[in-house]
């Protein structure tokens, strides 16, 4: 009987405290309300301090990282192997632009179209004569 009445008096307890729900807050002094406060102040100052730390270092180790990059750039350009590439570069270039005027030439060849530098050649070719005839037939007029 003892064990049910220990039972019953738990099963009380338990319902009791779930009606009223009592919270630390309600027992809290304060003293400690403040103190609390006060400490989730100095986090947030904590965490701004450590996000603008975090900034400036990613900045600066960026900054750093760009700085090695340059200088490694630098030293590579000035290895022998390096110069023949950029030489080789070059001339691939030249090559390949060359070939490329080259395919336009024969396409507008066999189009039998004139090209834009050609016609611009053509049209200053006509503006000359036709100053020249402009002043012949002014000379005979006269």
């Amino acid at each position: 009987m003892a064990t049910n009445d220990n039972a019953e008096k738990n099963g009380a307890r338990k319902n009791g405290a779930k009606k009223n729900e009592l919270s630390w807050e309600d027992f809290r002094p304060e003293w400690a309300t403040e103190g609390i406060e006060r400490i989730g102040q100095e986090l947030e100052k904590w965490n701004d301090d450590l996000q603008f730390r975090s900034a400036k270092f990613r900045k600066q180790s960026q900054q750093r990282i760009d700085k090695s990059v340059t200088q490694i750039q630098e030293e590579l350009r000035k290895l022998p192997g390096a110069k023949r590439v950029e030489k080789i570069r070059n001339d691939l270039e030249k090559r390949v632009e060359k070939r490329v005027e080259e395919g336009v030439d024969r396409v507008y060849t066999r189009l039998k179209i004139a090209r834009l530098d050609e016609v611009k050649k053509l049209e200053r070719k006509i503006a000359q004569l036709n100053k020249k005839l402009r002043d012949l037939e002014k000379d005979w007029a006269a």
